[in-house]
């Protein structure tokens, strides 16, 4: 133990202060299936560390395929949640135009099925998206008819543009090398321009509660941040933090009750749910402050 953490240092700060923290027994042999969106085997992580210096928590080891990973992710349950997802990217969009008013063009990076380029053309906006997962890029076409760019940052079919805002909605934390992931983003940014970064919050009241069993402990996260790592990261990037704000979630009811189910004895009445069509479908509002948003532009 003590050799491999000799090896271990921060991909925030640097610092080789860094601990053992929870579940360090899972493997690293993992799949696609395993970084399903809608997966919800909570609290199963890979093994995860803390630094003790700016309290950055991350996975190692990590397997050694992750982008193929996502490159052959597929999610059908996903689909059913778009409608109320939907409203969540349109929230956040909002947020990003009384940051930056006179936006006329922006970048989703990890798009998806295009929820956030889709509310974005609807608004008025040129809307780039790019995403690595084929099925997710073929679904844009199906349900959107998005044209998503399949790939990652950086691509050269994004060579030399540049964009107002550049979101990047749950991404961070899938993420191997979160500062080189900001810092090529902000070679993608207009000189006024700003990014929108949404990541969970592993400081957050409910996170603290949950512990081991927070929902955002998952396989797919490698990379937990708190304001203060979050901060750092963006200081290291050579970037500035405009603000903080918490994300809001939109989701069906009948998938909260079934992920609610993971605590409770309650997922014996869930198949009554389901065929209560109006009543799974429900849009559900939800301000838990578990995940938050760092607006923010160059220096």
């Amino acid at each position: 133990m003590k050799a491999l953490m000799d090896k271990l240092s921060c991909k925030i700060c640097k610092s080789e202060k860094v601990i053992p923290y929870i579940n360090q027994s899972n493997s690293v042999n993992i799949n696609s299936n395993d970084v399903r969106i809608t997966d919800d085997r909570y609290g199963k992580t890979l093994p995860l560390y803390k630094c003790e210096n700016c309290t950055f928590i991350f996975a190692y080891p990590l397997p050694e395929n992750i982008i193929e990973l996502y490159e052959n992710l597929e999610d059908e349950n996903y689909i059913s949640t778009l409608k109320p997802r939907s409203k969540e990217m349109r929230d956040i969009l909002k947020e990003a135009l009384k940051v930056k008013p006179d936006a006329k063009s922006i970048l989703d990076v990890g798009a998806g099925i295009g929820l956030m380029v889709n509310e974005s053309k609807k608004a008025g906006l040129n809307a780039v998206g790019i995403e690595p997962s084929k099925w997710l890029v073929s679904q844009a076409k199906n349900v959107f008819n998005l044209d998503i760019i399949e790939g990652i940052i950086p691509d050269d079919k994004l060579k030399n543009e540049k964009f107002d805002i550049i979101f990047a909605v749950d991404v961070i934390e899938h993420l191997e090398e979160p500062i080189k992931f900001l810092i090529d983003l902000k070679t993608m940014l207009n000189e006024n321009g700003i990014m929108v970064i949404a990541t969970p919050d592993c400081d957050s009241f409910i996170a603290k509660k949950m512990k081991e069993k927070w929902w955002h402990f998952r396989l797919a996260h490698i990379g937990y941040f708190n304001r203060n790592s979050m901060t750092k990261a963006i200081q290291q990037a050579s970037l500035n933090l405009i603000k903080f704000t918490k994300q809001v979630w939109y989701l069906p009811f009948g998938y909260l009750y079934q992920r609610l189910s993971s605590y409770l004895p309650i997922g014996f009445f869930y198949p009554v749910i389901k065929k209560m069509k109006n009543l799974d479908d429900l849009p559900v509002r939800l301000k838990l402050g578990d995940s938050m948003i760092a607006f923010i532009n160059k220096k």
